[in-house]
Parts: C-alpha cells; sequence; structure tokens
C-alpha cells in the first residue's frame, strides 16, 4: 500500500485566477516510482455559484516556479532547460496565452532560487516589473573562485551560492530589460517584494553571516539572525544593468524575522526569539510604510501565548512563509483587508487562524481530525486550503468567511483513489489521548479496525525536537498501520502547539523530559489496554531527534522493546564537527550559544560599508564580535553524558540504522559508530543492521530512499512481532 500512498498528489500551492475569474490554480506535487523522480502537477478549478465546481486535468509541468500577478492578466516563468553539459535559464512573460516575451538570463547567474527560504518571484504594483532571486555567478577575476570555501545555508541548500536578486522591467511594448541588485557580502537577502512607494523600494528578508563567517542551517530553523530589511535602490533615469542600493534594517535583533507582505498601506511579516530553540511561537508585526518608514516602530498584532488560553489557542505555530495571497477583507464597510489567512500548528493538529489587522485572532472550527493547511486567498471573502487524515488523504476545500470569520467550508476536488486503496483507508481511525500527569503531553493513537484486538505498537516520536506529529495524512504511516501495527506518536514537551513556555520547557531537558514523557505516553496507552508489553509487541523508529529519543528508550528501557529503527539519529551530542546547526547541541542542551544580528536602524550601503550604525550601538564596541563557543572537553562531556551513546552497553533490542550520507545536519558518523558499537556488544551480530543511501541527506525524502526506508522498518519489525 506504500507506494500507493506515496504516488497521491500532495497539495503545494494555489493561487486564485483574479476574483472575477472564479476560478484556482493548485499545484502539486507527486512521487513517480517507475520513474524514480518526483513531479510537479497543477490543475484549475472552476467555481460555480449554483452546482459544484468543474475539476480540468492535471497536467505535468517543468518550470521551476511560476506566478500570476495579483490582476491575474500576467503569469511569469522561471524555466531551465538542460544543453549539452550546461544549463540555461530563462524568464518568460506570459499575458493570456501570449508569450510577450522570453529573456535569456545564462549569463547573469546560474540556478533560480524557488525555495522558501531564500527564494524571490514577485510583481510591481504596476505589473510592468518583477523581482526573483537566483545563484550568483562566480567571481571571473579570482583564479581560485573554483576552489574557495564560501559559506551556503546548509542542509537542503548544500552548495548553492549567495543568492542575487535581479528586477526585471517591461515597457508598454513588452520589450525587457534586467538589473541585478548588488547588495552586501555579509547578507543572504531573499524574500523581496515591491513596495508601492516609492518606486525605487523593496523589501526583503535577510540571513547574516556570524562572525566566524558561518552562515547557521536555515532549513526548518525559525530562530536565525534574520531581519526585514528596506532595500532603497540608487535613483537612476533608467534601468541600469548593476543597481546599487541602501539597505536599512527594520527589525531587532533579538527577534529572527521573514515571509515579509504588502498589505495595504504596511508591512506585515512573521517573527520569533532569535537564538535558544529552532522553533518557538511566532508573533506577526506589523509597520506602517512610506517615506519614513524605517523610522517607525512595528505594532505586535499577535504576540506569544506562554500558556493555551481558556479557548485553548496556543499562540501562532506559523510554517515558514505566509500564503503567497494572505488577506481577507472581511468589513463590507471597506475595501481595505481586514485579516491574514495562515495554519498554525494547534495541539496535535494543524489549524486555520485569522489573524485580525488590527490585533487578535480566531480559529476555524478544525472539523472531525482533520489538519488544514491554508493555500491562498482571493483577497475578500474566499480561502482555499487542503485537509486531511490519516483516512482521509489531501482534500481540496474552500471556505467562504462571513463578516465574524466564520467559515462554511465547500470540497471541490478529492484525489483519485483505488477501490482497494479506498476500502483500506475506510478502516483506519485516529484519536488523540492526553498522557494524564505528563501535561502537555499528548500522543495520536492511530488503528485499523482489521488488526484483531492487540496489535503489536510501534512508539514513533518526533523529530526536531521542537516538531509536532499532526492528524495529517501521511503515506508511510498508514501504510504501517494496514500492515497489523498500532502506531503511537508522542508530542512530547517541547513540541510546539501546547504554548511557548512547553517549548522552553525541554531546553536543557533532553534525553530526559523527552524521553520520560515518551516512556509516560506508552505506559498510558498500555494501561488503557491499546498497547501490550511483552516479546514482539512493542516497538520504536524515528529519526533526527526522534531517532536520538528511540536510541535512548532501547537504553534506558532495554527490557520493553522489542526492535528498533532509526534515520539519521543523534547519537553523540558531543560531535558537531561537519553539522550545519552546531548551535543546536549547545542550546537545546541547555549551554549558551550567541548569535549576532545587526541591531535595527542599522545602513549599509551595496559595497558592505556602515552608512549608520543603529542609536543602540553607535559603533562596535572594543571588545570585539561574539565569538561561538568552542567545543571544550567540559561541554564534550556533558553532551555525551546526554546523549543515547551513554547507554550503548544496556541495548538488547535488534537495531536497524538507515543514513543518509550527505547528510549535513547530522554527522552519517555518528549513526555509523552507533552500528560499530552495537555489532562490537551483539551476541547475534544479526540483530544489527544498516542501510546507506549515498545523496540522500538528513531527512531521506527521495523517492527510491523513502520506500526502502519505509520497506526495511516494515519488514524489521514484521520479523520480530507478535500478531
Amino acid at each position: 500500500m506504500y507506494t500507493k500512498f506515496a504516488e497521491i498528489p500532495v497539495p503545494t500551492g494555489a493561487q486564485f485566477l483574479a476574483p472575477e475569474f472564479n476560478s484556482i490554480q493548485l499545484s502539486f506535487s507527486v512521487r513517480d516510482h517507475e520513474r524514480n523522480v518526483k513531479k510537479s502537477l497543477v490543475k484549475q478549478i472552476v467555481l460555480s455559484n449554483s452546482g459544484p465546481a468543474t475539476v480540468l486535468p492535471a497536467q505535468e509541468v517543468n518550470y521551476v516556479a511560476a506566478r500570476y500577478s495579483l490582476s491575474g492578466r500576467n503569469r511569469v516563468v522561471l524555466r531551465e532547460a538542460k544543453e549539452g553539459s550546461g544549463t540555461k535559464y530563462f524568464v518568460e512573460l506570459w499575458r493570456g496565452d501570449s508569450l510577450r516575451f522570453t529573456l535569456d538570463v545564462t549569463e547573469k547567474h546560474g540556478a533560480f532560487y524557488a525555495d522558501e527560504f531564500i527564494g524571490s518571484l514577485s510583481f510591481s504594483h504596476d505589473e510592468m516589473s518583477m523581482v526573483y532571486t537566483a545563484e550568483a555567478r562566480a567571481d571571473k577575476m579570482d583564479p581560485y573562485a573554483k576552489f574557495r570555501f564560501k559559506a551556503d545555508l546548509g542542509e537542503g541548500l548544500s552548495g548553492k551560492r549567495r543568492p542575487t536578486a535581479f528586477i526585471v522591467h517591461w515597457d508598454k511594448d513588452d520589450v525587457p530589460s534586467v538589473s541585478r541588485i548588488e547588495t552586501p557580502e555579509q547578507l543572504y537577502l531573499g524574500q523581496y517584494i515591491f513596495s508601492r512607494d516609492p518606486e525605487n523600494r523593496l523589501f526583503a528578508a535577510a540571513y547574516e553571516r556570524q562572525s566566524d563567517w558561518r552562515l547557521l542551517g536555515v532549513k526548518g530553523c525559525f530562530n536565525r539572525p534574520r531581519g526585514i530589511w528596506q532595500v532603497d535602490l540608487a535613483k537612476e533615469a533608467a534601468y541600469p544593468e548593476v543597481w546599487k542600493c541602501t539597505l536599512t534594517k527594520l527589525t531587532d535583533s533579538h527577534l529572527s524575522c521573514r515571509s515579509p507582505q504588502i498589505v495595504d498601506d504596511k508591512l506585515v511579516w512573521l517573527s520569533e526569539a532569535a537564538g535558544g530553540p529552532h522553533v518557538s511561537t511566532s508573533t506577526v508585526q506589523s509597520l506602517s510604510i512610506g517615506p519614513e518608514t524605517s523610522s517607525r516602530e512595528a505594532t505586535t498584532l499577535l504576540d506569544v501565548v506562554e500558556h493555551p488560553r481558556e479557548d485553548g489557542f496556543p499562540g501562532l505555530y506559523a510554517p515558514a512563509n505566509f500564503p503567497t495571497y494572505p488577506t481577507l477583507c472581511l468589513d463590507p464597510r471597506s475595501s481595505s483587508p481586514t485579516h491574514l489567512a495562515v495554519h498554525s500548528t494547534i495541539g496535535s493538529r494543524t489549524g486555520v487562524v485569522l489573524v485580525s489587522l488590527k490585533g487578535g485572532y480566531s480559529v476555524a472550527d478544525m472539523g472531525d481530525g482533520y489538519s488544514w493547511n491554508v493555500l491562498a486567498t482571493d483577497g475578500e471573502s474566499r480561502i482555499v486550503c487542503s485537509r486531511s487524515t490519516p483516512a482521509i488523504p489531501y482534500e481540496i476545500v474552500v471556505g467562504e468567511v462571513a463578516n465574524d470569520t466564520s467559515i462554511t467550508w465547500t470540497v471541490v476536488d478529492r484525489p483519485t483513489l483505488s477501490q482497494d486503496v479506498a476500502a483500506a483507508l475506510s478502516s483506519i481511525k485516529t484519536q488523540i489521548i492526553k498522557v494524564p500527569d505528563r501535561e502537555p503531553t499528548e500522543t495520536i493513537v492511530i488503528q485499523s479496525s482489521s488488526n484483531g484486538e492487540h496489535p503489536p505498537t510501534v512508539l514513533v516520536p518526533h523529530g526536531g525536537p521542537h516538531g509536532t506529529t499532526t492528524t495529517a495524512f501521511n503515506a508511510a504511516t498508514t501504510a504501517l498501520v494496514l500492515e497489523g501495527f498500532t502506531l503511537s506518536h508522542p508530542n512530547y514537551t517541547g513540541s510546539p502547539g501546547f504554548g511557548d513556555a512547553a517549548i522552553r520547557g525541554l531546553v536543557g531537558q533532553c534525553g530526559r523530559r523527552d524521553v520520560d514523557d515518551c516512556i509516560g505516553s506508552l505506559d498510558h496507552i498500555v494501561k488503557l489496554g491499546i498497547a501490550q508489553d511483552g516479546p514482539g509487541k512493542l516497538f520504536v523508529m524515528g529519526g533526527s531527534h526522534g531517532g536520538f529519543l528511540a536510541a535512548h528508550l532501547i537504553g534506558q528501557f532495554p527490557d520493553r522493546f522489542t526492535a528498533a529503527s532509526m534515520r539519521n539519529p543523534v547519537i553523540s551530542g558531543g560531535d558537531t564537527s561537519t553539522t550545519d546547526i552546531p548551535d543546536w547541541y549547545y542550546s537545546e542542551f541547555g549551554l549558551s550559544y550567541p548569535v549576532e544580528s545587526s541591531p535595527k536602524g542599522t545602513m549599509l550601503s551595496s559595497d558592505g560599508s556602515h552608512i549608520q550604525y543603529s542609536a543602540s550601538s553607535a559603533a562596535p564596541t572594543s571588545s570585539g564580535p561574539v565569538l561561538p563557543p568552542l567545543m571544550t572537553s567540559e561541554h564534550f562531556k556533558k553532551l555525551q553524558l546526554d546523549s543515547p551513546i551513554s547507554y550503548v552497553d544496556h541495548v538488547k533490542a535488534p537495531v536497524l540504522l538507515l543514513i543518509g550520507l550527505d547528510d549535513r545536519r547530522v554527522s552519517p558518523a555518528q549513526g555509523i559508530e552507533y552500528y560499530h558499537a552495537l555489532k562490537a556488544r551483539a551476541s547475534d551480530k544479526s540483530s544489527v543492521d544498516m542501510l546507506v543511501f549515498k545523496g540522500e541527506s538528513h531527512p531521506l525524502e527521495g523517492v527510491e530512499a523513502a520506500r526502502v526506508c519505509y520497506e526495511a522498518a516494515r519488514d524489521w519489525f514484521k520479523a520480530k512481532a507478535q500478531f
């Protein structure tokens, strides 16, 4: 069943094609196991006021990125084409079904950046220009450029050079020109958007290099030294080939900020605390924009929530970005936006949150067990989302939002499922169970009615540790349940969605409180009769920090689990030599790892020289920059004692390790050394096995790798289970 489930298209984005067109374009990602590739699809849905929506056939697309303008009249496409041993890059502008121009930008830059961290693709408000980011070209004047070390943004972005922004402008005859924005080397800018006024101003989010010239890995890390910057282009008579600029930081240094959006006369963005836990409670900030934007103070529209409020709202735990078009206008007396729509983790689910631009929030009814993703709004009163459960894959729903923020939902699309898949899914049942005396811990238990009274149970702690398992559909989870297992996914202390105090409650307690929460959740479902102790009855699996917990559990409770499977686990906390996130190993275990970020008000020129220091830092201090810590013997000892390697002598359970050899987050050597340590101690050498995946990084998410990891863990458990 895994392959059939994994090939169900996953919604990745949407856009209303202008409200008057009454249609939505959806984008999907789908796995093709036959060709061992991931494909991108688009599908158009035409809405109707008097009947069901019309769903047009999905089409495969081969561009890097595409975006409709707000009016829906223009569409820009970023495309790459293999040519011989190289690649060529093109920018296309379409108006309706007419290709207005194709611009060859191969000599300007390398690969386009369309990721959620530094990618940009945005129209100006007059729809006569657009901005995108791409890989900077190597310095042709440097004879050693090919070999010179340049820091990159880590896991998932390995080897990518510094991002550079380009503006494509076209005149009334659609004759294009392209300009490169020259920005300081110490800033890695992305997420560019145009200001409404003045015309030569943009806003962007920028990561900052540290004093040791390290760029801390960004994927899954919302605590990075990152701010919102105002980018003022030098005034020119025409669009130059290279545009000089002045950059002004608009946000405070203690905040990590992302996803800037223009909403009427305001700039809004998401922020979290810089440093410390890699994920914490998001806040929504707003700043009035105009000629004196940089001197104004931001307003907090939605603040940190320490503990869930009386209505159950735990604070905002937003994705990496707002939807491309997040605004709603719910005031019948005005045409101005009133709310922003975004999804957020709420306990063990994700739900739709409407953030008022006057401050405050509204949480939509989440329905029976669903987890929701907000894809887009029409800028007025409609919102399109995907929703799913372990038994219901990815429905597309459109909501009509009333003035009081209540929402009426209509399902407009469902995946096409074969009869056997639909029948199998109908047996799946899910419940969220709170764990007594271990607040806020709760666990998602997924079962099949066809599995009998006491099937073997697999405990599956999530990674992060500041990640959350939700009730969203997951191909591997549902497939393993249908193989005869019950799955229990504990959301332990530190999981987002339970208040900021819960996240910070794990800091300095890794290997203790999270382990105790996981075993406490298992004890509870055993007490409830859902799981059963004994040979062949309890298993554990996890990846990254989930692998850390799995290794801890089989070491600290060696007689409890029949077998374990781990993907790229953290085994030795003292091994930080190759990781892109060395701060994680310090901060999560209660050690200091300071990060540096420019103060608000800092002004830089294109060449990186300071034009002005903020009032709070009139000039660099004589004490010099803040130095990242070195791994001392005391730190190493603490980190090793808090790690699973310190319990290796107690392990009895058979262990399967799944290791990505290109992992930038957790050194593959950690899992490999654990394999050798276990082999040396095992009386039955066949009880320890390891699969390694060349070319695969931390998530092991390649089409073939994900399938093999699932099948290997399934077979490892089934060979030892008592059904």
